[in-house]
This record gives structure tokens, sequence and C-alpha cells, in this order.
């Protein structure tokens, strides 16, 4: 194991160093990319604040398209998805289906290329004002006019995988223009490291609400269950919403919901007498049709903003339009 994080380390630390004396080089879009990514493995929230920048974007009547990669997708095709698009799940991963979901009237396009893939936008679309590329902080191959590092305190960032969860050194925190924390307070020392590398900090704000009215009292009577990088995160949001959580299931991080994993769920269910689940809006979107149909599921809903304090996002948004504009 210790030689694989070696390995891991020196690799990531060569392709930095290739990129910054211009070895490798990087694309310039004529259009203006924001990143939003981070220096860890998954479970900072990258997908809501990408719905979170591309919706308020989209109120400011600005119209910009999501590029994301498709992680785990059956398909490698190049697939745009426009507003009246029913594209399959398996062939845009469960990533694309959920900013799909929740951005109305942004259009996304799933490449894992990215380069290729704002060439073809330059080629064949004007109407688009800007580009999200969706966890970009390593995909050094396209410039970014402003690039969001987004932070999870409670992550493990003192190692490499499959120990830890650092994608590269901390100390290339550099490259952000932006430090967003998530989902906890950072330490003192955290945020003073942060600090010493002159990079502005925000703090990212969780909103959560049901898809649908939940009575907390009967919480005995529903499963709760998911597939996602921070499962922890999951279930203390249900907590601070009064749920008491008696029945549970944990699964891998992008988990494909196929028929044997359908099976323990409905397996678990009838075991407890159970008819109710609820799940996270990134699991909702890949079940099938016969068990939301079978059973009274929900979803728990989760929007973000990002602020200096939390009295308003006003700061982070002027932020961002400073950025395209420049």
């Amino acid at each position: 194991m210790k030689l694989i994080t070696i390995i891991y380390k020196s690799l990531v630390a060569l392709r930095n160093y290739l990129y910054d004396i211009n070895v490798f080089s990087s694309y310039r879009a004529t259009l203006p990319v924001i990143s939003v990514g981070n220096i860890t493995v998954g479970g900072t929230g990258k997908t809501p604040f990408v719905i979170y920048i591309s919706n308020f974007l989209k109120e400011k009547n600005i119209n910009p398209l999501i590029l994301t990669r498709g992680y785990k997708r059956s398909s490698r095709k190049q697939i745009h998805i426009t507003e009246n698009s029913a594209p399959r799940l398996l062939d845009i991963g469960d990533e694309a289906a959920l900013l799909h979901e929740s951005c109305k009237g942004v259009d996304i396009l799933v490449n894992k290329n990215r380069v290729k893939a704002v060439k073809w936008v330059e080629q064949n679309y004007s109407k688009y004002d800007c580009i999200i590329l969706d966890d970009g902080f390593q995909h050094r191959s396209l410039k970014r006019d402003c690039n969001i590092a987004l932070i999870n305190p409670s992550q493990d960032m003192s190692s490499y995988p499959p120990k830890g969860k650092l994608r590269e050194p901390f100390k290339n925190i550099i490259r952000a223009d932006a430090v967003v924390f998530t989902k906890t307070i950072p330490s003192h020392s955290l945020k003073q490291e942060i600090e010493k590398l002159n990079v502005p900090i925000y703090n990212a704000f969780f909103n959560f609400s049901f898809s649908k009215s939940v009575d907390i009292n009967d919480t005995n009577h529903f499963l709760v269950f998911c597939g996602i990088e921070n499962p922890a995160f999951f279930f203390k949001s249900l907590s601070s919403l009064g749920v008491d959580i008696k029945h549970s299931l944990t699964f891998q991080d992008h988990q494909n919901y196929s028929d044997h994993i359908i099976s323990l769920i409905i397996n678990k269910m009838k075991k407890n007498n159970i008819k109710k689940f609820i799940t996270t809006k990134k699991d909702w979107v890949k079940l099938p049709k016969y068990l939301l149909t079978k059973y009274d599921g929900c979803f728990l809903d989760m929007s973000v903003t990002a602020s200096e304090d939390n009295l308003g996002d006003l700061d982070f948004k002027k932020f961002i339009l400073k950025s395209i504009k420049k």
C-alpha cells in the first residue's frame, strides 16, 4: 500500500510540474470558464455547488453550459443534454442526471475530454456565455478564469490513496482563485494555512428539505439508504431535521442500483415491515420505477449557498460575476 501511495504521489507531482513549466499545454477557451473542484476524492459537495452557480447565472440572464465527464457512465460518446432531452441514465452518469434534473434551462455537455468538448462548442454554438467545469481542479489542460476549490475539513488530507483522500499536495490550493469550506467548520489551523496562501475564503451553507411531506415521528417505519462518498453528512443532515434513523443501508459512492442492490433494499424493508424510504436526490434519480411505485419514498433535497458569513451570499455572487467579466 505504501508503494502505491509513493507511485501515485510521484505521478501527480510530475504531471503538475510538466504543466508548470509548459511542457504540457493548456487550452484557452473563447468563453469564460468557471471550474468547481477539490483536492480530495469526493465528498465536498461539488454537484450541489455547480447547481448553485448555474442557477444563479441563469437568473442573471447569463447562459452557462455545464461541462462534466460523466463519471462511471456506460457510454464513451459525447452527449449534449438540452432542456427537452431525455438521455439514458447509464449513458450520462448520475451526476449529469442530477444536474439535468436540478438546473432547468441549463444545457450540459458530457465528455471526458474537456478540451475536445470546448472546441466542439466553439465551432457549433454561440448561445453560451460561459462554461462551468464540473470537477475541474486537476484538469489543467483547460485554462479557467475562475478556479474554485471546495474543502471539506472533516476529510483526511494527510495522505494519498488508497489510504487517504488527497488527490494532490495541499499546497496546490494556491492555484485556486477562491476556497470554499463545506459541510463542517474548519479548524483555526486549517483556516490559517489557506490564509497564508492569500486565497480568498468563503463558507458553504446548506439548506435541507424533503421532496414531500415526511412525518418525522414515524421514522421507525422508514429505511434510510444512500450510495455517496460522504454518507455521514447525509445521516447527520437527517438528524438535524429531527429524523431518528433506526433502519439504514450504505452503499459505495456512485452506486449502480442493479437488481441485486434493489433486492437488498426490498429485503431489508420486508424484514422490518417498512413501506417507506428516504434517500439522497443523487440516488433517487437512479432508482428503478418499480421501486418508486411499490414503496412510498422521498429524497432529501439539499441546496447550498456560499458567503464570507451566514448573512447572505451577495459577496460570493459578486465574485462570480467579476470573474466572468474579467
